[in-house]
Parts: structure tokens; C-alpha cells; sequence
């Protein structure tokens, strides 16, 4: 076993029991239903998703979801890195949420833990991932393009929005992500989980805010927004709705691998199609209060 792996062993499995034993224990459990994943099983799921050598590809994970995985997940990470290959990159998010008010008070780029899964913190502690620098929504990525993403996530062209300025902005990983049509894996999660998501609230109030021409109007509507540790109104919406409406366009693949769904959409279908569906119906999506800033601010809101 490498350095990296006894370290990641170390410090976050806290476990010597090698593969061979936690099988022994499974088995003697009497939970022979429970599967037990390969990694060639990972990447033949990856690649029914439509995940390609050469592809970006951002995974929101759950290790649980698949059952038993031999090797962990390193398993799962190496098996990404193997279908996309060195011409790829695979990106993880590893946002920090669970002190969200001091978020960016307490922020460390090589300190601050990924709160958004045990594989996404696994692959920010690999020696060969570049973390993006900030402090809500940052990204750890490997492979051709890894530096490029991940570099100047805060240094240039800001949104204004509920998490800060800067997470979405227009040198954020999410941006580039979003131009390159990367595509996002879902492994044993739902789209509620979906971090373009956000991505996509934050383009829409910049394009609601971008409509109001008279400059003091606009200043009063900004004023309004919620901005991190400021309340306000956003355009929060039902993600399990807008996955059904993605899925009616025929934009999402599924795949099983053991206990594990694997859901899968490209960034661009993602973010370009809920955007027009919430510009066309805003009364179907957005709460009442949001509706009402609307309808003090936005021409042509009805």
C-alpha cells in the first residue's frame, strides 16, 4: 500500500481491517444481500452514463450507496480517473457547510474539510488534486484541466447571490464547468444535491437584475436579495421537479452498480434548460415572496 493511502487510511477510514476482513465480517453478518463493487463495475457505469476518455466529469457521491466497495474510496475515485484518462479531469465538490456563518472567517484552502461526503474529502487529501480557493464552493480536481478550473475561483466577475459574491462568479470552476459542457455523475444521490443548482439561481437574478434599466429601481431590487448572512429573497425551487421536467426532454441517463444509481446530466443541458423553464413559468417555481419581488421589479413579469 502507497504513503497517500496509509495517510488517507490514517486520517480519515481510522480502520486496519484490510478488504478480506470487512468481507469476513460482512459475510459472517449473514448480509449476503449486501453487493460488492469492483472497480471495473464503477467504470462500466460510468461509461453507460455517458462518461468518456477525455471527459470533465464532476461527481456528487455517497460510498454507502453502493453497498460494499473493494478498496474504498479510492476505488471509486481511481475508476473515474480511468475513464476519462489523463486527456480528463475528474472534479469533486468539496464545499464547507457545516460552520456555514463563519465560513469564510475560518476558511483554509489545505485545512478546511470537504463537508459533502467521505469520498470528496478522500480525493482533496491525494497529493495529484488542486483545490479551488473558496470558502463556501470550492472544488478539488485532477487531470488535464485541473489547474485551469480550479485557478482564480474568486477573481473576477461576481454574482451577487446567497452564498457570496464569488462562489459562482465568472472564474469560478462552476462557470468554466458550465461552458465546457462537463458532464455531472450522481452516484447514489439525488439531484437535490445537485450544486449547479445554485449555479443556475445565481445566473437567473443576474439576468432578472441585468432587465432593470432605471438604475435606482434596480439598487432598491438588489438591496432585497439575501447575500450570505444577510436575509433576503431567492429563488429556491424543487429540485425533484425539475429533475422530472429534465427527464421528460430526455436529458438525464440512468445506470445501476450494486445498491449505487448512478443519475447523470451535462452541466450546459442542465443549466440552460431549467433556466428557461423558470424565465417561461415563474409562478410554477419560486415562492411567493420571491414572486412578489418579481412582479416590484422585473418588466414584464406577470
Amino acid at each position: 500500500m502507497c504513503s497517500i493511502e496509509n495517510k488517507i487510511n490514517s486520517e480519515l477510514l481510522k480502520s486496519s481491517k484490510s478488504d478480506e476482513e470487512k468481507k469476513d465480517e460482512i459475510s459472517g453478518a449473514g448480509l449476503h444481500n449486501i453487493p460488492i463493487v469492483s472497480k471495473e463495475d464503477i467504470i462500466k457505469a460510468l461509461k453507460d452514463v455517458g462518461v468518456t476518455p477525455g471527459s470533465i466529469v464532476l461527481i456528487h457521491s455517497s460510498l454507502k450507496s453502493f453497498g460494499y466497495v473493494e478498496g474504498g474510496a479510492l476505488t471509486v475515485i481511481n475508476a473515474a480517473k480511468e475513464t476519462v484518462t489523463e486527456r480528463g479531469t475528474v472534479v469533486f465538490p468539496t464545499l464547507v457547510q457545516k460552520d456555514f456563518a463563519n465560513a469564510y472567517k475560518n476558511w483554509d484552502k489545505e485545512k478546511s474539510p470537504s463537508d459533502v461526503g467521505f469520498i470528496t474529502e478522500t480525493f482533496r487529501l491525494l497529493p495529484d488534486s488542486v483545490r479551488s480557493d473558496q470558502a463556501t464552493h470550492s472544488v478539488a480536481a485532477w487531470g488535464s484541466r485541473a489547474v485551469e478550473l480550479t485557478g482564480e475561483h474568486s477573481s473576477y466577475g461576481p454574482r451577487m447571490g446567497i452564498f457570496g459574491d464569488y462562489c459562482f462568479s465568472y472564474s469560478s470552476p462552476w462557470q468554466k464547468m458550465y461552458m465546457y459542457g462537463a458532464r455531472i455523475v450522481f452516484i447514489g444521490v439525488s439531484m437535490i444535491y445537485n450544486t449547479f443548482k445554485h449555479f443556475a439561481e445565481y445566473c437567473l437574478m443576474e439576468h432578472y437584475c441585468n432587465s432593470i434599466k432605471d438604475q435606482r429601481k434596480k439598487c432598491q431590487a438588489m438591496s432585497e436579495i439575501s447575500r450570505h448572512n444577510v436575509p433576503g429573497v431567492w429563488p429556491f425551487h424543487n429540485a425533484e421537479k425539475t429533475q422530472a421536467a429534465l427527464d421528460e426532454l430526455g436529458l438525464i441517463s440512468y445506470a445501476k452498480c450494486g445498491n449505487s444509481i448512478f443519475t447523470s446530466i451535462k452541466a450546459d443541458d442542465y443549466v440552460d434548460n431549467v433556466l428557461r423553464i423558470f424565465k417561461d413559468n415563474p409562478h410554477k417555481w419560486f415562492s411567493r415572496e420571491m414572486i412578489s419581488w418579481l412582479e416590484n421589479y422585473v418588466p414584464d413579469i406577470k
